[in-house]
């Protein structure tokens, strides 16, 4: 009987162990999320209010030993980020991920793996071959302007997501390693599958988010909060959109329909 209750207490002791250090590791992305934010808030700063773009290639890039770094490595926001925060490790890099550090192509890693991904289509532009809409006058003039690029152009603020949880491997999500981008559940057409999120999806069927704190993942908001969101709150392109956000759409990017040619 005694080993039992042994064993009993013993399952219970490891599980609650488990259970602090996921509300642990989930406490220090949601600091992370708000220190991100303040890097990210500190280059519009000091690049008169223009907005880090999400991914564009910027020569002028090096990494912590002040090297220059080549596209598409410079082309990824946490190089291009790196500048205006403390350490990699803690605000790119948490939660045993700073282990790409220790490797020989750690540039390369940092600038595809950071724990959490750019809003890149609305937020800062993709102008990269791999974008789901590139900012263009053309598309502009036809919707309005779809992707913040400037302090001035901010609204809704509060409901706004810059970063999130992210993933590129399924088996990679408990560890800690994430993508650089994440997608919007719709643009021109649905990127994410209708079926729910499962630790077992592939990361692209709901554009490389990462529901990792049981069913919720750690958002960094434009106002500079960090926040969990749900599923539901994720499909809801008014956190994604400022187009749908302004005119009050969860179901679509923009007011009009567009195609992209």
């Amino acid at each position: 009987m005694s080993v039992t209750i042994i064993s009993v207490l013993a399952a219970v002791s490891i599980s609650s162990f488990n259970l602090l250090k996921r509300r642990a590791m989930m406490a220090k992305e949601l600091t992370a999320a708000r220190n991100i934010m303040i890097a990210f808030n500190l280059y519009s700063v000091n690049n008169d209010g223009q907005i880090l773009p999400g991914y564009k290639t910027d020569p002028n890039i090096s990494n912590q030993d002040g090297e220059p770094l080549f596209a598409p490595i410079n082309s990824r926001y946490p190089w291009r980020l790196y500048p205006y925060i403390e350490d990699v490790e803690g605000s790119l890099l948490y939660n045993g991920n700073e282990s790409v550090m220790e490797d020989k192509n750690s540039d390369y890693l940092v600038s595809v793996f950071p724990n959490m991904g750019m809003n890149t289509t609305f937020i800062g532009g993709h102008f990269g071959s791999g974008s789901l809409l590139r900012p263009s006058a053309r598309i502009e003039q036809k919707i309005g302007q779809f992707c913040i690029r400037h302090t001035s152009h901010i609204d809704n603020a509060s409901d706004l997501i810059v970063f999130l949880s992210a993933r590129s491997h399924p088996e990679d999500s408990w560890d800690g390693r994430g993508y650089f981008e994440v997608q919007p559940p719709m643009v021109l057409r649905t990127n994410w599958k209708s079926k729910p999120w499962t630790q077992e999806s592939n990361p692209d069927d709901h554009g490389f988010v990462d529901l990792r704190w049981n069913g919720k993942a750690v958002a960094a908001m434009l106002d500079g909060s960090g926040r969990l969101l749900n599923e539901d709150e994720l499909r809801d392109m008014r956190h994604w959109s400022p187009l749908a956000a302004e005119a009050d759409l969860p179901d679509r990017a923009f007011p009009i329909r567009i195609e992209n040619k």
